[in-house]
């Protein structure tokens, strides 16, 4: 029996709460689609659980402060707050000890945001995820997020509710992976179907379109069949996807996740850790213990790269599961020296491991999956284990270091070599004076300065020695961190005529003049050894650590260690190099002073056809740098212009502010001229047209027709307003006799509601004042999807 009391354990979903929900999970999934999409840009689907989570703290956030009762900028304020705090939690766990962002984590940040920029610009989707990359988009999908309930429930605008998210959507579509296009494109046109269904119900409920009895139903009406024609959509999509072109199979692949012996695009760690060797950072990156430390001096190599395109080195790396004994890419008779190493990872942003050149065995790596590349000596996080290791990991590792001198290397680096692996090895882009055509080509002058400093010497081992020779004269080049990051044929070219730079340059140069003369070389990448902690008893090693350097394949003997970047020289096999062993704040002027270390403290035998008396080399003096000529005429190339790398972002930035400030009066514009065309002979429609008109401008000043006034009504208030507004009842007079009177010549009516619109606007624009009148113009409140 009913008792007249109310039932205050049920809450009262009026229709106006039941669509404010489904507006907001509808504009929920819509950005969970945007981050899904921005699963094209990244190999595997290891950062979607990041994105996806700030996409849904980012709405959760908006919900919060806007139920609250929170204006627009102390909701900004507090949203801004909570992506720091979460982004420092999801993707920073090395310093989110104090919750809030610290100084160490801004910095790695800036780090980071550098690599992803460089990244952009020089890599192609997909690529590993660096988390400079996920840190931009997960900030891109918190803004959409935060943007898109701030359209659809502070603007009420559908248009830009929808926008934030279509922009990830196209982002990702003209520059993400191919894959499985028409389904992706299915679901984002079913998700923009739900916020626009949604969003018209939750107005025909405002509006009350439908008398009170009716009202559910008429919602429930338009969102049943609007629920119907998105799943028809969508369907069509799954069913059809497959028969298009450059559609995948499926939508979601779980093979393609497999981590098996596979192809792996990843990101090049030469650009990853661009931040790091020109930021100089004191962050420590990991640490390593060794026995005999003092002997165990060695570079922390992450990769080799065997690819030069003309704008970056790179590699396509093929990785196998690396437990126990790994395959060896040295051949058996070389000596070897094998070592433990206990290294602790911490700030590593990528997904490469330190070890000393060449591991040999892993021996635990505290649950961590790990892959090895043989051809490059690569060790790697998996996919699956990337989360877990971002945080900092132990591994224990034995390395096969090979013990190389002077007299075991052949006069001919190239004899017997498999003619695949020399084509691999000392490939360039196709030569500027060859007829191809090709957008990167190799200039024939840095191959004719090869040749120059290399004249005469006839081992390989001579040649590689002066081209070493050649960059480590400090009277010649400098090391210089100021300049212009990369290491593309333009940057080659920059380098050997400004002669400044840092490492990246000096290794990928010398790597590339050593191909262009028929030596098999490649970059390598990772860390000098470091600063020996004796209360840790181990290496620290930091980011100012971070060293590129060039390796020479000879043949029977495998890959040497040489170093062209002054102040550096590697302490293993010093007597390959001729360097006395040097890093950062560490006997580091030995090898600038007189471009290398004293011929007297190296010995080079005779079997190599050099001369021990004074370090001569069959004639060349291995001690005295060999210089290069003055390029002048079309020889010479421009340096960097600094100036134009400064205007393109900005002009970049400018660009994209002008379009989204002139979208709105451009869309205005465009829809006020198509009506005009198209009530041009509609009596009836010219009068409903210059009524909005002159509601618009009323706006202006603050009044503004109730959808329930008729033309009267609303001039009566405004009269009673006693406001100087213009013909107002002249306006509403017109617009009833065109609205419900039958007359034999509407058309006049209608000249006098135009007529009486321009005055009032004339009026209303007058009191608003010019800076009202621009903002109302750019305002996209007022515009509806037609």
């Amino acid at each position: 029996m009913a008792t007249g009391l109310p039932d205050i354990g049920r809450i009262d979903m009026t229709p106006r709460r039941t669509i404010t929900l489904t507006v907001e999970l509808a504009t929920i999934v819509l950005s969970i689609i945007a981050a899904l999409s921005l699963g094209r840009i990244f190999v595997g689907t290891t950062t979607l659980d990041d994105l996806i989570a700030l996409a849904l703290a980012s709405h959760l956030v908006a919900i919060i402060v806007r139920r609250a009762g929170f204006s627009m900028l102390p909701s900004l304020l507090i949203s801004i707050i909570g992506f720091m705090v979460l982004v420092n939690l999801l993707l920073f766990p090395e310093t989110a000890g104090a919750i809030i962002p610290t100084q160490e984590s801004l910095t790695l940040l800036r780090a980071d945001l550098s690599d992803a920029w460089t990244l952009f610009q020089e890599e192609q989707a997909p690529v590993e995820a660096a988390r400079g990359f996920v840190v931009a988009g997960g900030a891109a999908l918190w803004l959409v997020a935060f943007l898109s309930d701030w359209a659809a429930f502070r603007l009420r605008s559908t248009l830009e509710a929808i926008a934030p998210a279509t922009s990830i959507f196209v982002f990702t579509s003209v520059l993400g992976a191919e894959i499985d296009q028409v389904r992706h494109g299915s679901l984002y046109a079913a998700a923009v179907a739900g916020v626009l269904l949604t969003m018209r119900a939750d107005r025909r409920v405002r509006e009350e379109v439908w008398v009170a009895s009716g009202t559910g139903k008429g919602v429930s009406s338009t969102l049943r069949v609007g629920t119907i024609v998105a799943t028809l959509a969508v369907a069509i999509g799954f069913a059809a996807g497959p028969v298009f072109p450059s559609a995948g199979d499926v939508l979601l692949d779980p093979s393609e996740w497999d981590n098996g012996p596979e192809t792996r695009q990843v990101v090049s760690p030469l650009v990853e850790i661009g931040a790091s060797l020109v930021n100089q950072s004191n962050f420590e990156m990991f640490s390593v213990r060794v026995e005999n430390p003092q002997a165990n001096q060695h570079y922390w190599r992450l990769m080799a790269l065997t690819d030069f395109d003309g704008a970056i080195w790179k590699r396509k790396s093929n990785f196998t599961n690396a437990r126990g004994s790994v395959g060896s890419n040295i051949p058996d008779s070389t000596l070897r020296t094998t070592i433990r190493q206990t290294i602790t990872t911490r700030s590593l942003a990528n997904i490469y491991m330190p070890a000393a050149y060449e591991v040999s065995t892993v021996i635990d790596s505290s649950g961590i999956s790990l892959e090895y590349e043989e051809a490059t000596g690569a060790l790697v996080v998996t996919r699956e284990s990337s989360e877990a290791a971002r945080s900092g990991f132990t591994y224990v590792i034995e390395s096969a270091v090979p013990n190389y001198t002077p007299e075991s290397l052949p006069a001919d680096a190239t004899d017997g070599l498999d003619s695949e692996f020399l084509a691999e090895h000392t490939a360039l882009p196709p030569s500027c004076a060859s007829e191809d055509d090709v957008t990167r080509c190799w200039p024939d002058w840095v191959t004719g300065e090869a040749e120059r400093i290399t004249a005469g010497a006839a081992p390989d081992y001579e040649r590689v020695r002066l081209l070493q020779s050649f960059f480590v004269d400090s009277n010649s080049f400098t090391y210089d961190l100021n300049v212009a990051n990369g290491h593309s044929i333009n940057t080659i070219e920059d380098f050997l005529n400004v002669r400044r730079g840092y490492c990246e340059q000096f290794a990928s140069t010398f790597a590339a003049m050593a191909r262009s003369i028929g030596i098999p070389a490649r970059v390598a990448v990772g860390f000098t050894w470091g600063e020996f902690d004796p209360v840790r008893g181990e290496y620290i090693v930091r980011g100012e650590h971070a060293h590129a350097w060039p390796e020479l394949y000879f043949s029977g003997v495998g890959w040497i260690v040489l170093d062209p970047t002054p102040g550096r020289g590697p302490s293993q096999n010093s007597e390959i190099t001729g360097l006395a062993p040097a890093q950062l704040n560490f006997n580091d002027e030995s090898n600038q002073l007189d471009g290398v270390a004293s011929p007297a403290s190296t010995s080079i035998p005779d079997g190599t056809g050099l001369d021990e008396v004074n370090g001569s080399a069959g004639g060349f003096d291995l001690a005295t740098p060999t210089t290069l000529p003055p390029v002048t005429g079309s020889e010479r190339t421009a340096p960097v212009n600094n100036l134009g790398r400064i205007l393109v972002p900005v002009l970049a930035v400018t660009f994209a502010l002008t379009i989204i400030i002139g979208i709105v009066p451009t869309i205005r514009f465009a829809r006020r001229r198509r009506r005009i065309s198209r009530v041009a002979a509609d009596p009836v429609g010219r009068g409903e047209l210059a009524w909005d008109d002159a509601c618009a401008a009323l706006a202006l000043v603050g009044v503004a027709p109730i959808p329930q006034e008729t033309p009267f009504e609303f001039a009566e208030r405004v009269d009673r307003s006693r406001l100087a507004l213009g013909p107002v009842g002249d306006l509403a007079n017109a617009m009833t006799v065109l609205r419900y009177a039958n007359t034999n010549d509407p058309m006049i009516p209608a000249l006098q509601a135009q007529d009486a619109a321009r005055q009032i606007e004339i009026i209303c624009r007058s009191q608003a004042g010019r800076r009202h009148v621009v903002m109302a113009t750019i305002d996209p409140r007022n515009l509806r999807l037609s």
